[in-house]
């Protein structure tokens, strides 16, 4: 009698934990959706948000948004900074909207305040800037999202460790360049460089 009552017990635990274990990837699922819906972001929001989002770069194929509330930095260290932001490109080729969470580093001895106390002239600064802009950054996060907010590929971390994603140099005037050069000014209310003829902010 007593094997019985404790087979039939144990049987009745499954049960219920197999019921409370369906229920909990039920919830997570929703919550995994609700987090993702949270954080997607439309065409329309970027356009209509400018206290949230800075247009920061426009060409023939694309516009690079920067999100201000993501700006943070990380490491004061002068001459050397480094500052995490969030990116946004939208690409109107593929009607898509690229999330890339971004990490720039800066060397200020390669800024224009600094070489210009060296170099005579603003045509041997822009020389010296192309060779080495003073700021490279990498990539931490990528997610792509269609221009109703809706998720076309989903995040994909990726690891610092990964030789692929090491820091890469951004040259002077592209999309890097600018939202590095934004998010400086924002933390420290000063340009890294100044400002060019297709610099939007």
């Amino acid at each position: 009698m007593g094997s019985l009552y404790n087979e039939s017990t144990y049987h009745l635990l499954c049960i219920k934990r197999g019921a409370i274990m369906k229920k909990l990837f039920l919830l997570l699922a929703i919550f995994s959706l609700f987090t993702m819906s949270a954080f997607a972001v439309s065409l329309d929001e970027l356009r209509n948000s400018p206290e949230r989002y800075k247009h920061i770069y426009a060409n023939q194929t694309l516009d690079g948004y920067v999100e201000i509330p993501s700006i943070n930095v990380t490491r004061y260290n002068p001459p050397y900074y480094i500052i995490n932001a969030t990116m946004y490109v939208v690409e109107y080729e593929t009607n898509t909207i690229g999330k890339a969470d971004t990490t720039f580093f800066y060397d200020y001895n390669r800024s224009s305040e600094v070489l210009k106390k060296k170099l005579p002239d603003n045509m041997l600064i822009l020389e010296e800037q192309e060779k080495n802009s003073g700021i490279q950054w990498k990539l931490s996060g990528l997610t792509d999202y269609h221009f109703d907010g809706s998720i076309d590929r989903p995040y994909l971390h990726i690891n610092s460790a990964n030789p692929k994603f090491s820091p890469e140099e951004a040259p002077i005037t592209s999309l890097g360049y600018m939202a590095a050069t934004y998010s400086f000014y924002k933390s420290y209310n000063m340009y890294f460089n100044p400002l060019a003829d297709n610099y939007l902010f």
